[in-house]
């Protein structure tokens, strides 16, 4: 009896001496940089990944882009829940110039009840500034953001200009 303790004895010293090692081992290969450590568990369920492309019934892909004047982001994925108007637009497109009344007018309307109207400024070679100046003479009164590399213009399959979709 007494021998059978002092194996177990033994065998948890061991396994103590063990596990102190290996503790020291995989926190000096994290600090090392050769392993990195495990993602956390999520709790809620992920949201569900955009697609590259729009597909009509389908996730709209990501539009995420600075706003003007003030350069704050506007992210689609975080507009949960609302309207999104979104139109493509340029400030050398005399159709555009038309139609910006009444996204104003439609804005005006339906801003309090849920609706986001977002103009994105894209195939345009002027400044910022002459976004801006385009803006204020139009009297917009909705977002803008410019797609200076037209990434959202490609994922939306934008092939003329002014171009709206409505994700809802």
């Amino acid at each position: 009896m007494q021998n059978n303790k002092t194996l177990l004895l033994a065998l948890a010293g061991l396994l103590g001496v063990f596990v102190v090692c290996m503790t020291v081992m995989v926190a000096g290969l994290l600090l090392s940089g050769r392993i990195a450590a495990p993602a956390a568990a999520s709790v809620a369920n992920p949201a569900p990944a955009r697609p590259a492309v729009a597909k009509i019934g389908s996730l709209a892909p990501e539009i995420a882009l600075k706003t003007l004047p003030d350069g704050k982001d506007f992210v689609l994925s975080q507009q949960v829940g609302k309207a999104v108007f979104v139109n493509f637009w340029a400030t050398w497109c005399g159709p555009c110039r038309e139609e910006f009344p009444a996204i104003v007018r439609t804005n005006n309307k339906f801003k309090d009840k849920g609706l986001v109207i977002v103009g994105v400024n894209t195939q345009d070679d002027n400044s910022d500034q002459g976004v801006l100046t385009f803006m204020k003479n139009t009297l917009v009164n909705f977002l803008i953001v410019r797609d200076i590399g037209d990434r959202a213009t490609r994922a939306y399959n934008v092939r003329g200009l002014p171009t709206s979709i409505f994700i809802d």
